[in-house]
């Protein structure tokens, strides 16, 4: 009789989760039928494959820009705290052109235009008017300042802007800059230990021996930050003069070095540089040299950083190179300066106030010019005397004659006043955001008349 009561009620169970399972399954049906005339979006494939990387010109000149897009018929008055004005002309632009800028730039930065006001004491005024050398339109500024804010999203670099933190007041030393740095190059010959043949006793080699050319050479940093680390040091000890030949030289040299280590390990794939001048920047030596590495698999933090981002934009701009389009949107905002096949830009996003970048498909004669040409206008032109430089080329195992999606890409940075105690970058910059009170149009302007003058 138990038994038979059992089975009873494990039957009636069974049938109850058959009516259950069937229920569900209607219900599951149901739903998906109506959503179907709801959404019929298909979901975005994943773009695997990237634009290659093109220094082209846009179809439109910068003027053509300025001008249709933009509103602004001068040149010389183009300014940063007016980059709101000429995104909002874009924006009512009819123009397909101007249109397809707006689009690239809003998919790869985001800009805000704020103000931040002062209630300033009578007393306190005095001291900002001496600041200020009684300037009725400065002092007008600093009680309602404007900020610029540019936001990269996808390397998530950022800009603050405001044209006050240029007026800031600053000790001054008594000793030029110039003649500081003259001294300090001359006392640093005196025992170099990378002048003359000094070098073949006094530093390291590589693994597989020294590389040598005429105007530099090898020498493994006995210090090692990486496996595949060394220096490419110049026989030029003075950094401030190098030629346009001792320069390419010794690029040319790095070239080879990377090529050598990968033909030791392959799997060492990734080409990095950095260069620092003075002790300012933090050099240890003053005489010129190149610390070049190789990294495994990716590359070092900040570089990756952009490669990922790179990646991610293709991603979601239905595989639009990242490159071109940062390229196109600086052409098209009259910031970048063509050498040959090379591009000499003043981006939006810099690490400090007199930075630069330089973006071309190789390392070669193009690039070399470029950066020789970057060295003389701020070294003689604008007095700046010291800088650090990094540098990343396409990795190795990514070979193509149509090209790479990666270019080389250079950034330089000079860091100001040499002379000055106080560092030029401080936990705003490494920590949160970089500020920035020199309107990179301005840079742009006094860049570019020192590049013609020496163009012609």
């Amino acid at each position: 009789m138990t038994s038979t009561m059992h089975i009873r009620r494990d039957g009636i169970a069974y049938f109850f989760l058959i009516i259950l399972c069937f229920l569900v399954i209607l219900l599951f049906q149901h739903h998906y039928a109506s959503n179907q005339n709801v959404d019929q979006t298909p979901i975005k494939p994943i773009i695997k494959i990237t634009d290659k990387f093109r220094t082209h010109f846009n179809t439109h000149s910068s003027v053509w820009y300025r001008e249709k897009c933009f509103r602004n018929k001068h040149a010389d008055h183009l300014a940063i705290e007016n980059l709101p004005k000429y995104l909002q002309n874009a924006r009512a632009s009819t123009n397909e052109a101007c249109q397809k800028f707006v689009q690239k730039f809003d998919a790869l930065f985001r800009l805000e235009e704020i103000y931040g006001a002062l209630e300033i004491s009578p007393i306190y005024l005095k001291k900002i008017n001496a600041w200020l050398h009684n300037d009725e339109q400065l002092i007008e500024q600093i009680k309602k300042q404007r900020i610029i804010k540019i936001y990269n999203r996808y390397t998530h670099e950022e800009m603050l802007y405001n044209f006050m933190r240029s007026k800031r007041p600053q000790s001054k030393s008594e000793q030029s800059a110039q003649n500081y740095t003259l001294t300090l190059l001359e006392e640093s010959k005196k025992n170099c230990d990378f002048c003359g043949k000094n070098y073949l006793n006094s530093t390291a080699e590589d693994s597989f021996g020294r590389l040598e050319h005429r105007l530099s050479y090898t020498a493994a940093n006995t210090f090692k930050y990486d496996r595949w680390h060394t220096l490419i040091v110049s026989r030029n000890h003075d950094t401030l003069h190098l030629t346009e030949d001792e320069i390419s030289d010794m690029f040319e040299l790095s070239k080879e070095w990377f090529e050598k280590v990968y033909s030791i390990e392959s799997k060492y794939t990734c080409p990095e540089m950095i260069w620092d001048a003075m002790p300012k920047s933090g050099a240890s030596q003053m005489h010129t040299h190149l610390q070049v590495s190789l990294g495994f698999d990716i590359y070092y933090g900040n570089i990756e950083r952009t490669r990922q981002g790179a990646r991610f934009y293709a991603q979601m701009n239905d595989g639009r190179n990242y490159f071109n389009d940062y390229l196109h949107i600086h052409q098209a905002l009259e910031l970048t300066i063509p050498i040959g096949n090379v591009h000499i830009l003043v981006h939006l996003t810099p690490i400090k106030d007199l930075e630069v970048m330089v973006l071309g498909a190789s390392l070669e004669k193009d690039f070399y010019k470029a950066l020789y040409l970057i060295f003389r206008t701020f070294i003689d032109d604008l007095q700046e005397y010291s800088f650090s430089f990094g540098m990343f080329l396409p990795p190795l195992n990514e070979t193509s004659i149509n090209g790479h999606v990666m270019p080389v890409v250079c950034r330089l940075v000079f860091r100001n006043p040499i002379t000055n105690l106080r560092a030029d970058m401080n936990g705003l910059d490494l920590y949160t955001s970089s500020v920035v009170g020199k309107d990179r149009y301005v840079l742009y302007r006094q860049l570019k008349q020192g590049i013609l003058k020496r163009s012609k």
